[in-house]
């Protein structure tokens, strides 16, 4: 209960904080869909031994080093507070990574050096680690402290994160997806904002409402990473929402599900959205621009290139100036995501997570670390990257003031409005994938037939039989 309440105390004082290390350090969102990733690639980490960090590993402080790709200096207050909390027992040291990338978190783990925490951002990496035997599992210390996973963590991130009765990492940040749209082009439009509530079909009418122009002029309605199968693919949306998680498989793991009615009825809303309508960022021009990159979703948006993003929480983020200067005037809101019948609010969302290798020295003592990176103090890791902690809020006011370490000081932003959805109830579905069945051969598969699709190149039927087919084969092969 005492760390509990110092964390809410420590959440309470960490706004002015949180905006500070953002604007002075340029740091970007790290999971899918990501842009701090893949700008460094000279080596697997970037770290140097300090004269400090010599003494403490001649002394009888233990040294607990913690891997991510998060610049240095927004990692300094993170380490200091650790620090200070554990004086005389641990330190922890941080090394950068150079990139979220699977090979480079690989390089790592294989080097030899001393791991205590390591961080991913691919679900299905963390599922291979761990059957590889690369990470210890966690429930030990869940065990220990008294806690269940579904408790502490939450259902939705409990059912992808549970292999075989046991977890191997801690999401440090729960990534929700939600519609960020500009107001003052609404009001411009005389049309009202979007409310919580609202269905596909009032998405696809508003859109629709909101594109004009032509050529190079044209404004859409929206935009989304809908199509090239590096992005979020949110073209399967409304069969998220309806069939929850582990969508792409039957209920054994032993097929697709692709030919489902759930499946046709959301790839058809989409292809609508791009071909019939005409109404959301086609796929060349998104390819282009980069759309797929964040910080440039979100100047699409406030430069009045889209009127509404479909994009995670952390999406704020991209509104410090850092990432470019925003207009004056700019004004952006934020709304739960569509359901097909408006009912109980279903939100997808993904995660990053944080591991111990099982080569640590000291499992005791990087749980300690863990737990207080992804748990105790995620104000000081998830927070300044504008992103939820991977565990549920225990009260309304610990909810309210991280909600307010995310979005105060992001210039543009309607807080106040951002402030209210967040406050909503909402079912979460996670994207995570942590079957190994043949998924590397339905993520191509969908790659290659959605490129297709939204080039008009491909039906939808022919897709989703492909789909099917491609993705029924891959399965068998992995038996």
């Amino acid at each position: 209960m005492k760390k509990r309440q110092k964390m809410l105390a420590v959440l309470l004082a960490s706004t002015t904080l949180a905006a500070t290390l953002v604007g002075c350090g340029g740091q970007a969102a790290d999971s899918q869909g990501s842009s701090d990733g893949g700008q460094e690639t000279a080596a697997a980490t970037e770290s140097e031994t300090t004269e400090e960090q010599e003494q403490a590993s001649s002394g009888d402080v233990q040294v607990l080093n913690f891997y991510a790709w998060t610049s240095p200096e927004n990692m300094v207050p993170l380490t200091e507070a650790f620090n200070q909390d554990y004086a005389g027992k641990y330190e922890m040291v941080y090394q950068k990574l150079a990139d979220a990338a699977t090979m480079t978190i690989n390089t790592a783990l294989g080097s030899g050096e001393p791991i205590d925490v390591m961080t991913q951002a691919s679900a299905m990496d963390l599922r291979i680690r761990a059957d590889d035997g690369v990470y210890l599992g966690l429930k030990q210390f869940f065990d220990k402290e008294g806690w269940t996973y579904e408790e502490k963590i939450g259902s939705a991130m409990e059912e992808t994160m549970n292999i075989e009765g046991d977890y191997y990492a801690i999401p440090y940040c729960n990534n929700i997806n939600m519609v960020w749209f500009n107001k003052k082009m609404f009001d411009e439009a005389g049309m009202e904002y979007p409310q919580s509530g609202w269905t596909w079909d009032d998405f696809r009418e508003t859109a629709i409402a909101m594109t004009h122009g032509e050529g190079g002029d044209k404004v859409y309605g929206a935009m989304l990473d809908y199509a090239d199968g590096d992005g979020d693919n949110y073209w399967d949306l409304i069969a998220r929402q309806k069939l929850g998680a582990f969508t792409y498989y039957n209920d054994d793991f032993t097929a697709t599900r692709f030919d489902a009615p759930e499946f046709k009825e959301s790839l058809d809303y989409f292809y609508n959205l791009a071909m019939v309508d005409k109404c959301i960022v086609p796929v060349d021009e998104y390819t282009a621009l980069q759309y797929h990159k964040d910080p440039t979703g979100m100047a699409g948006l406030y430069n009045g290139k889209y009127a509404m993003w479909i994009a995670p929480v952390y999406g704020c983020l991209y509104l410090n100036e850092s990432y470019g200067e925003v207009p004056e005037g700019t004004d952006i809101g934020v709304v739960d995501m569509p359901t097909v019948d408006g009912g109980a609010t279903i939100t997808t969302c993904y995660t990053s997570t944080a591991s111990i290798p099982a080569t640590c020295k000291d499992p005791d003592a990087a749980w300690e670390a863990l737990k207080y990176i992804c748990i105790e103090h995620a104000e000081l890791f998830a927070g300044p990257k504008a992103m939820h902690p991977g565990y549920e809020f225990q009260s309304d006011e610990e909810r309210d003031a991280f909600n307010h370490i995310i979005f105060d000081g992001k210039p543009g932003l309607d807080v106040d409005m951002a402030m209210e959805v967040m406050a909503l109830d909402r079912t979460l579905v996670s994207k995570d994938t942590t079957v190994r069945k043949g998924q590397v051969g339905i993520n191509e598969a969908i790659k290659n037939n959605m490129t297709l699709v939204f080039s008009g190149e491909m039906s939808v039927d022919e897709a989703l039989a492909n789909l099917k087919e491609q993705g029924d084969a891959a399965i068998a092969a992995d038996q």
